[in-house]
């Protein structure tokens, strides 16, 4: 079974709006100071977070973020399991490392957590785990 989501990174695109507002008004608060570098960052970080995208195809479950920024990809054949699980408000978004292992998102707190059978652990953020887990689970 072949699977796409891409999942629009909603929570992200809002946290550098905001961290944008604050920067505009730095900017006129304190117009003699350049903030152009700050600028930069928030924009390049807005672009290669904007979305997540989620394949499972050829028998691999593969991710990027954006514009196919930061490619990964796992043999459904080294999956042990996979569930879907909360994750928790304070792990953030983008790329993190957690207690558990490896967690990827960009917006809210669903995720398909991926036990591997050399015991690491990767969690993916999706608007759409049941699917995911059934494309996982009918591709092994």
């Amino acid at each position: 079974m072949q699977y796409k989501n891409t999942q629009l990174g909603i929570a992200m695109l809002s946290v550098m709006g905001v961290v944008t507002l604050v920067l505009i008004f730095a900017s006129v608060t304190k117009p003699t100071e350049s903030i152009r570098f700050a600028y930069l960052i928030v924009g390049l970080v807005s672009i290669l977070f904007s979305a997540l995208t989620i394949k499972v195809e050829d028998g691999e479950i593969k991710w990027f973020f954006g514009p196919k920024f930061w490619n990964k990809s796992i043999k459904i054949s080294e999956i042990e399991s996979a569930q879907e699980i909360r994750t928790k408000w304070y792990y953030g978004l983008g790329i993190r490392l957690t207690s558990t292992g490896w967690l990827y998102n960009v917006s809210g707190l669903t995720a398909v957590e991926l036990k591997l059978k050399d015991g690491t652990t990767v969690c993916l953020g999706t608007n759409d785990p049941k699917n995911l887990i059934k494309a996982i689970k009918t591709s092994s």
